[in-house]
């Protein structure tokens, strides 16, 4: 499994995930252009609820290396709350992020895939995007949106040769899951529903994002890959 040779460009990068799965790609020999919603050292700064912001970031990219061959979309934010404790802003605000600004992202690049011929998505949804859970309405219902805008992709862009799949991380420990690491209780009752009895890194995401990416995935599509210590296989919700 290698990326050499390929332009990965990976939105949420400034930390957990994202940062985790940019530092995968360079390992790997992709060229990585990572980005935030603040740029710091050598990550650019790029707001995925800005289209503008969004299409200047890839004529950018496009105009220095020609061509992108991978997206990660990786960036987010937590969502709390059920849906009569939501306020409207804050709904929109996760859907802004997390599935609107996956769906743009994508969309000011995939011109640029279909021109080549070639390319692969990752899409970062989560495992309460696959079940649903308590008290976490806006954030499940985007990364729910996720992976069924990774379906819809799939199934349009194949015949350019792009893959587009997703990932649905169980509980990893990133700054997202910051709030886990203050309630013990909390803590221990979702890591003791991973069957594997721990929580994940980001690092072990940021494998599975990669290998998708690479040509190892040469014939997956469409396919959500759970990296959540075989949470989703036990069925259980809180």
């Amino acid at each position: 499994m290698n990326l050499q040779d390929k332009v990965i460009l990976i939105t949420g990068a400034g930390s957990g995930i994202g940062a985790a799965t940019a530092v995968k790609c360079r390992a790997l020999d992709a060229t990585v252009i990572a980005t935030d919603i603040n740029a710091v050292d050598d990550i650019a700064a790029l707001d995925v609820t800005d289209a503008s912001a969004i299409d200047a970031a890839v004529r950018e990219a496009i105009e220095t290396y020609g061509r992108i061959d991978g997206l990660v979309n990786s960036a987010g934010i937590n969502g709390i709350g059920p849906a009569h404790l939501i306020s409207h802003e804050d709904w929109q605000s996760v859907l802004d992020v997390q599935l609107t600004g996956s769906f743009a992202t994508a969309r000011a690049i995939l011109p640029h895939m279909i021109e080549s011929a070639a390319g692969a998505i990752v899409n970062v949804s989560s495992i309460y995007g696959m079940s649903g859970g308590q008290g976490n309405t806006s954030y499940n219902t985007a990364k729910g949106g996720i992976l069924q805008l990774t379906r819809s992709m799939a199934a349009d862009y194949g015949m350019f040769g792009i893959r587009v799949n997703a990932v649905s991380p169980g509980y990893i420990e990133t700054p997202l899951s910051e709030m886990l690491k203050h309630n013990d209780q909390m803590r221990e009752r979702f890591v003791s529903m991973h069957p594997l009895k721990r929580a994940g890194q980001p690092e072990e995401v940021a494998e599975a994002i990669a290998f998708l990416l690479s040509d190892a995935a040469s014939f997956i599509s469409g396919a959500n890959l759970p990296v959540d210590g075989g949470f989703s296989s036990t069925h259980m919700l809180f």
